[in-house]
């Protein structure tokens, strides 16, 4: 089994050796079959369908296009940081970037599974349903609707079904970002505000919640 650094840059690698790919993909289909051929380098971490196997690694099916498109710029740009995919999104132009995402955003969203106990969901359910109006956090349904699809016009993201390991690992970036969190996005300075005035408790239970969500 491959250590993680070398698995890394193996993936590296192997995205190196793929990119005529990209240059290949045509437009007779539209944005969704060329994305469809450029996603092929994706399929490694984020899976057949964009549905990835990996709990840390996100499920991409039916995410909003206009989060999808902003994510890849700030990847590309350096502005989020991930050694992997800053190395993924380096070489992508804008419009391999809206191929991408016109694609994923296409797909059906896989449902997920309900893992942990009653009392760590109910604790979700309360804040993403109703918030913590003494603390100023806002019910994240108003933002992401009932089931958890987001709203795409203004880029907010698809959070249901989504792995509990990710959505945790990336409140816990919001939090760790406070400081710098007008440096990055708009969506990402709301987030990052929310997450900072969340518990680790809080936090678990939210993702715990999100992933049977659907």
């Amino acid at each position: 089994m491959l250590n993680k650094p070398l698995f890394k840059v193996h993936k590296i690698c192997l995205f190196l050796l793929l990119l005529p790919t990209l240059a290949l993909a045509d437009h007779h289909g539209g944005p969704i079959k060329a994305g469809k051929e450029k996603a092929q380098i994706c399929i490694a971490c984020h899976g057949v369908g964009g549905n990835s196997n990996n709990p840390e690694w996100p499920n991409l099916s039916q995410q909003s296009k206009r989060y999808l498109i902003e994510q890849l710029h700030m990847f590309r740009d350096g502005i989020r940081k991930n050694a992997l995919m800053n190395a993924q999104a380096m070489n992508l132009s804008d419009q391999d970037i809206i191929d991408l995402a016109s694609y994923y955003n296409s797909l059906q969203g896989k449902k997920g599974k309900v893992q942990a106990g009653e009392k760590i969901i109910r604790l979700g359910e309360s804040i993403y349903r109703g918030g913590i109006l003494d603390r100023g956090i806002p019910a994240c349904i108003s933002c992401h609707g009932p089931k958890g699809l987001g709203i795409d016009r203004t880029g907010y993201p698809k959070i249901s079904g989504q792995h509990s390991a990710y959505l945790l690992n990336r409140l816990k970036n919001y939090k760790e970002s406070y400081d710098d969190r007008h440096l990055i996005s708009k969506n990402y300075s709301i987030m990052s505000s929310i997450s900072f005035k969340l518990s680790n408790i809080e936090m678990k239970g939210l993702s715990e919640y999100l992933q049977g969500l659907y």
